[in-house]
């Protein structure tokens, strides 16, 4: 049992905001939904809540039609990437709000108030007024007066977005750990792929108004079945690189050319979209190269320190890839480097749909 949206239709100023959409998340599941900003995950979040009703289409609870239920009338939460609490009333009373207004005991109330700013790790900020907290702090309390609830639904809209890197991670962790104790459906709408890689245990690809892809996380990431996928669901995003098969290669330029025996897949020929991740390419100035690789020529456009790894913007000729590179050292711009790969853990694309042809023998 769980939550179903069957054939959703809905516009917003003249865009197909949802077209056709089909999702079905069933009980105890951590969905993360991944798409950029602006393109609809709001809007899913906010129908599936009952705030927005569908031009056409229904919302299912446990195959019951909730289409045009009230909000106050359905078991959902909703936490925003604003930190929207009352700023008259002490965080104790917001996060007791919702208890107050459907009427539960004083003592129920304190018992559970406590219990979930404990588990939020606010409970000695319960005295205190919203304007008196940090970003951080104040998103907690927001996501406790939801917690509080025992929703069956919890809604997550962005919440870290106004965070920085360390509350963003810590809060990642908390959620995650709290999913685990519920037998509650949470839904994370985020257009930041780590977040999905860390917390999700389900990820959902929403592209052109509807999911293109859905399924455990791991399986998500190793086998996108189509660009978007491998382009959102990556980071940094997947490398795209056009191509044409003709007499036995891939030509993505005169220089550049993968015999198809080296790959995964027996191309006919015509014109594709091969895709390869930043991290299954090696960057060398100099040393040995991978034997069973396929290596070009490229100029370091920038290399950016992320953490313990450096991100290279790399170009060969007029084509510009992205390299992860674990090699914890300086490249100068405009250095001349060598990139390979392994053209087995190439991915292949139709490029006129964007749906697969075949996968990649991913090694992670």
């Amino acid at each position: 049992m769980g939550i179903a949206l069957k054939n959703i239709f809905k516009t917003t100023d003249g865009y197909k905001t949802l077209n056709n959409l089909d999702f079905a998340i069933e009980d105890g599941s951590f969905v993360a939904v991944v798409a950029p900003t602006g393109t609809g995950k709001t809007t899913l979040l906010r129908i599936m809540a009952g705030l927005e009703k569908p031009e056409k289409g229904v919302v299912l609870v446990d195959e019951r039609d909730v289409t045009k239920v009230h909000v106050r009338n359905r078991n959902v939460a909703m936490v925003y990437q604003q930190f929207i609490n009352y700023p008259s009333l002490t965080v104790y009373e917001n996060i007791a709000s919702p208890l107050r207004v459907s009427g539960h005991p004083k003592q129920e109330i304190d018992q559970r108030v406590r219990a979930v700013s404990e588990q939020l790790r606010i409970a000695d900020l319960l005295p205190r007024l919203p304007q008196e907290l940090s970003g951080g702090q104040q998103q907690r309390v927001a996501i406790a007066r939801a917690l509080i609830k025992d929703a069956r639904l919890i809604l997550l809209d962005e919440p870290l977005g106004n965070l920085d890197y360390k509350l963003r991670e810590d809060l990642r962790v908390e959620l995650k750990h709290l999913a685990t104790e519920r037998n509650t459906i949470f839904v994370y709408a985020t257009p930041e792929p780590i977040d999905a890689l860390m917390m999700a245990s389900q990820v959902g690809i929403l592209h052109d108004g509807k999911i293109i892809q859905y399924g455990p996380m791991e399986s998500v990431y190793k086998q996108p079945n189509h660009i978007k996928s491998g382009e959102y669901f990556s980071d940094p995003p997947m490398n795209f690189l056009r191509c044409d098969v003709h007499d036995g290669e891939a030509i993505v330029t005169p220089n550049f050319r993968i015999p198809l025996a080296a790959m995964v897949v027996d191309l006919t020929p015509g014109n594709y979209m091969l895709g390869i991740r930043a991290h299954h390419i090696t960057v060398k100035s100099e040393g040995n190269i991978p034997s069973n690789g396929i290596t070009i020529d490229a100029k370091v456009e920038l290399a950016e320190v992320v953490g313990s790894d450096i991100t290279m913007h790399l170009s060969h000729h007029n084509i510009k890839f992205i390299a992860l590179s674990q090699e914890f050292r300086h490249f100068d711009l405009d250095q001349r480097v060598l990139a390979s790969f392994n053209p087995r853990q190439i991915h292949v694309f139709d490029i006129n749909t964007g749906h697969i042809i075949s996968g990649a023998a991913e090694t992670r």
